[in-house]
Formats: structure tokens, C-alpha cells, sequence
């Protein structure tokens, strides 16, 4: 009995991993900080390195204050640390992939009179991907074998890319300074092609800049949407891969222009659009469902096996809204300026009733102006539960993730801040299927030709004259003999009666 391995891709999520950095960045010591409006970070140059138990990933994090000095002078200030972190988990090996998935970023503020420290909590959480060995052929000697056939998949490789992709804001506005800049990729969907990937979606955008209206100046924010359409080159990806990608903008490589054209003042940004993810193949097993002996009587065992088959991505659009109230001794709200670093957290997938149900929490910062013309932040949570509407019968959901595609804020009677965001949910999930394999065979006692003057053996498929001759221990004539008219290649079941 020969057994053939083939890798199957069975992907699971381990636990979420928590750690933290603190951040010193370097502020003019002619400049106190007044007021901090916002506090942003994010990772970049991710790499993650497998090793048996274990997963080491380091790269950057990246982290910008959006501050008023003293002088009433609004300023950003930018600085990134590397760090290196492990994770330990037993289901990790060499050669599987870790894919970070969504990743949570939430900070704080350790220090700001001088010098200014933010401690960054950086939450991971990964999504495995393992390679399982698998029997795949079965060969027996006189044997005739049944098989059926499924179709799993093994990962092919790992995608690590990147892509530009531009925007231009246009206003009316004269633009003096940019002040500070968001944006959000929400895929929608993602084609393979025999070597390279056609991405769709959409880039929520947000540019907060200072422009001068008289003696005054004033924070005004700008929002859009962009739909984007790109092409990825993939090296060893084909038309029949499955892409499972995890989308993050590089937002260390901004490129900010800002130029008059026709009277509007238009701000070109150029992304970098980071893609890490799986590449999987579709492969096809024979599973032996029975045996049939043409010589004697065969005892087998069978094991029942689950495999994780075809995975299904979809993407499904939803909202969510709230309300937050301001506490009683703080003043009312004049004017909403902005909502900055919009962070959405998936905390929870499940299936119930063939229906995919996530939940999750968006957090942000409200920078608005109070009665009394002061600049104020507001930190906003806002958890949720959805109903994808995406369909999953007899599926296991892998993993999800989650995006802002949109947001909205406004103040109701000047103490309520009504909060809405338009979120992408692409969920990835796998069909689950069962199939008997035998995992033993006892040919008992072979036969004893010499006791029989004729015997009847049953043709396997796709086997040739020659090769039945061989099997069988008998010449072409004798074969010829009894059995008239056969094919060169046989069907397999036929009859072949041979006398001894």
C-alpha cells in the first residue's frame, strides 16, 4: 500500500496578542503643547518570521500628534521605534503563515509637559494557516478500487506586496496648511489572474488643513470617497488561485502636493497600499469510498475525516449608529471640527442559522469647538452587532475583517453626539465536508491458482492488454481465448475468464 502526500490548507485563529511601546517624539522646546487634538499610530513594515511553537513579528510603528502651542499655533508632529515581539502558540510550524490580520492600535498619552511620550497598545489578531498531510493514491494489487473525488486546497505561496494609488481633493478653499491627513482602503473584492491580481475598492479619505479667512484661522476638514481599480503584479499567482489578502496603508509614505488649478486649490496624495496574504490552489483528492477483490476476500477499516474545503469569501456592507453623551460639567458643543483615527475592531465571528453575525467596536477622536471657543477632543466608542446577510451553510467562518468606509458625527442640542459609520465586512469561511477514507487493507491468504480450471478476474480502469496479461499471469492467446472483442485500453468491471 503507497500512500502520496498532498498539503492541504486548514486555517484557524489563535489567540489575540497584546503588547505595548511607548514613543517619545521630539517637540520644540519654544513650543509647550496647549492642547492635544489627536494621537494616531500605525504599523508598517510588518514581517513575520515561523519557527516551531513560535512566531516572531517586528517591524515599525508609526505615530502623529495633531497638537495647539501656546502661541494658539496648530502643529503635527510625526516620529516612529522599531520593535520586535514573539508569539507562542503550539499549532505554529516552520512552514505555515501567519497572517496578521486586523490589527488594533489604541493610545495614550504618558507625558506632554516638555517632553511627549504615547504609549501604544498594539493588539494581533493572527490568522494560521497550516499545512496538513494528507493521503492522496491508493494502490492495491488485485484490487479493484472505488474513488471519489474532492476538491480542497493547498497554499501555492504568500502574498507581501505593495501598490500606489493617488487621490486629488479639490475646494474653493486657499489651502495655507495641511494639518492633518486620514485614510481608510475598504476592499471589495479581489481577482486572480495567471500572474498578476485586479484589487477593487474604495479609499476613504480625510484632510484637515488651516486656511486663512481674515484675521482668523480655522481647522476646516475635507472628506471623499475614491473608488480604486488596480492591478497587482503576483508573481506565481494563476487565474485558478484564491486570494485570502489582508489590506493596510503604508501611512509612513504619504506624498502630500498641494497646487492651484482653475481657481481650486487641489491636494494630491500618493499611497502606498500594503497586501500580505495567502495564495490557495484548488487541488483534487481520490478518497477510496470501497474495494473490491478479485481473488480473494478483503477486510478493511475506515476512518471518518473532515476537510475544510473551498473557501468563500464575501464582503457585505452594513451601518452602525449611536450616541454619546458629554459629561455634565463639560460645556456644549459650538461646532464639530473633525473625527480622527477611526479604529474598528472585530472582537467576535459566529455562525447561527446559516447566517454570519460579527461584533466588534469603532473607536475615534471628535475634535469639536465648545461654547466657550475652545478646541476640545472627545474619545467615542461605539460597539455593534451585524448581521452580515451572508449565507454559510455548512460553513466554519475562518476569519473576518472590518473597515470604516464612511463616517458621520453631529451634535444634537449641544451635549449629544450622534455617530454613524458605514462599514466593509469580507468574511472568509469553509465548507465543511466528511469523507470515509480507508486507512488499512488485510488481503488475507492469496489465492492458489492451481486449484481451479478457470477463474474470472474483473479488469481495472484504464488498464492496457499487456498490463491485465501481466497482472493476471497469463499470455495474450490464452487471454484471446475466452474473451473476445476487447478493447486495447479497458473500461474496468469487465469480466475476464481465463483457463488454467
Amino acid at each position: 500500500m503507497d500512500f502520496d502526500g498532498v498539503k492541504v490548507t486548514y486555517a484557524k485563529n489563535i489567540e489575540k496578542h497584546n503588547f505595548s511601546l511607548v514613543v517619545s517624539l521630539p517637540i520644540d522646546n519654544n513650543a509647550n503643547i496647549k492642547t492635544i487634538l489627536n494621537v494616531s499610530s500605525h504599523l508598517f513594515d510588518e514581517k513575520v518570521e515561523c519557527a516551531a511553537g513560535k512566531a516572531v513579528v517586528s517591524g515599525k510603528v508609526g505615530v502623529k500628534v495633531l497638537y495647539i502651542d501656546t502661541d494658539n499655533i496648530t502643529n503635527t508632529v510625526t516620529d516612529s521605534l522599531t520593535f520586535s515581539e514573539q508569539i507562542a502558540d503550539s499549532n505554529i510550524t516552520a512552514d505555515c503563515f501567519l497572517n496578521l490580520g486586523d490589527v488594533n492600535l489604541v493610545n495614550s498619552v504618558l507625558e506632554s509637559a516638555g517632553a511627549l511620550k504615547i504609549n501604544c497598545d498594539i493588539t494581533f489578531a493572527p490568522t494560521l494557516y497550516l499545512n496538513l498531510a494528507l493521503p492522496q493514491n491508493n494502490t492495491f494489487e488485485n484490487l479493484i478500487v472505488k474513488k471519489s473525488e474532492i476538491t480542497t486546497n493547498t497554499i501555492a505561496g504568500f502574498v507581501n506586496t505593495n501598490f500606489d494609488y493617488t487621490t486629488n481633493f479639490e475646494t474653493k478653499d486657499s489651502i495655507s496648511k495641511v494639518l492633518y491627513y486620514n485614510a481608510y482602503f475598504t476592499p471589495n473584492s479581489v481577482a486572480a489572474f495567471d500572474g498578476y491580481a485586479v484589487v477593487e475598492g474604495k479609499l476613504f479619505a480625510q484632510l484637515v488643513y488651516e486656511t486663512a479667512e481674515g484675521e482668523e484661522t480655522k481647522i476646516k476638514e475635507l472628506t471623499d470617497n475614491f473608488n480604486l481599480k488596480s492591478e497587482v503584479r503576483l508573481d506565481g499567482v494563476d487565474k485558478d488561485c484564491a486570494l485570502d489578502l489582508t489590506f493596510a496603508l503604508d501611512k509612513s509614505k504619504f506624498n502630500l502636493n498641494t497646487e492651484i488649478e482653475d481657481n481650486n486649490c487641489v491636494v494630491t496624495v500618493t499611497h502606498t497600499i500594503c497586501a500580505r496574504g495567502a495564495m490557495l490552489k484548488p487541488v483534487a483528492l481520490d478518497l477510496v469510498d470501497d474495494v473490491y477483490s478479485v481473488d480473494n476476500e478483503v477486510e478493511t477499516s475506515l476512518t471518518s475525516r473532515e476537510f475544510l474545503c473551498e473557501p468563500q469569501k464575501e464582503c457585505a456592507q452594513d451601518s452602525v449608529s449611536g450616541e454619546i453623551s458629554l459629561a455634565d460639567n463639560e460645556p456644549a458643543i459650538d461646532e464639530i471640527v473633525c473625527n480622527l483615527d477611526i479604529q474598528p475592531e472585530l472582537t467576535n465571528t459566529y455562525i447561527k442559522d446559516g447566517e454570519i453575525f460579527v461584533e466588534g467596536l469603532v473607536s475615534s477622536q471628535l475634535v469639536y469647538v465648545d461654547e466657550n471657543k475652545e478646541c476640545r477632543t472627545k474619545n467615542c466608542e461605539l460597539p455593534f452587532v451585524i448581521n452580515t446577510k451572508i449565507q454559510a451553510e455548512s460553513a466554519e467562518c475562518a476569519h473576518a475583517q472590518i473597515s470604516v468606509c464612511d463616517c458621520r458625527a453631529k451634535a444634537k442640542r449641544g451635549t449629544i453626539i450622534e455617530l454613524e459609520y458605514a462599514l466593509n465586512i469580507c468574511v472568509c469561511c469553509f465548507q465543511k465536508q466528511t469523507h470515509e477514507m480507508i486507512d488499512n487493507i488485510n488481503l488475507g491468504k492469496p489465492l492458489n491458482f492451481s486449484e481451479y480450471d478457470y477463474q474470472i478476474f474483473l479488469a481495472k480502469p484504464n488498464e492496457t492488454m499487456w498490463q491485465l496479461c501481466k497482472r493476471i499471469k497469463t499470455t495474450p492467446d490464452n487471454l484471446q481465448l475466452f474473451n473476445k472483442d476487447l478493447p486495447p485500453i479497458l473500461d474496468g468491471g469487465e469480466k475476464i475468464i481465463i483457463k488454467r
